[in-house]
């Protein structure tokens, strides 16, 4: 199973152990969420039990790689749009594409705004709802 993201460290280490038995019906079925999820069964439970949420922290384990992806997309078109102006003052000269590769920029940043949005308008909802917080979730 592949790791998404390493784990962060935690000072002293992780000492605490919680021993769960399940069925062979119910560990196929963690096997198969963790594994769309890309955790391992045990890291899959503590994520939904500290999340709130199975389907939660797969997503937003999903939105942070996606995230951390896009990213790395917008800072290379960054830098290609920043060495052909960088050119084109050099030269004074326009190249032929510049207009257009800036409205790509411009839509694609658009849409990883509107999506950070989005995502933020969830997790938001989901930890007041959690907290008790403008919802109707349990005490």
């Amino acid at each position: 199973m592949t790791r998404t993201a390493p784990m962060r460290r935690s000072p002293g280490g992780r000492r605490c152990v919680v021993k769960v038995l399940l069925t062979e019906d119910e560990l196929a079925s963690l096997r198969g969420l963790s594994g769309v999820g890309g955790v391992s069964v045990q890291r899959y439970l503590v994520e939904s039990a500290m999340s709130g949420s199975a389907a939660n922290a797969a997503a937003r384990r999903r939105a942070a790689v996606d995230a951390r992806a896009a990213r790395v997309v917008l800072k290379g078109v960054a830098n290609n749009l920043n060495q052909l102006t960088k050119w084109a003052n050099a030269n004074h000269v326009l190249p032929g594409r510049l207009e257009r590769l800036g409205d790509d920029l411009a839509r694609a940043v658009a849409v990883v705004e509107e999506t950070s949005s989005e995502l933020g308008t969830v997790f938001r909802d989901e930890h007041q709802s959690r907290r008790g917080v403008g919802g109707s979730a349990p005490p």
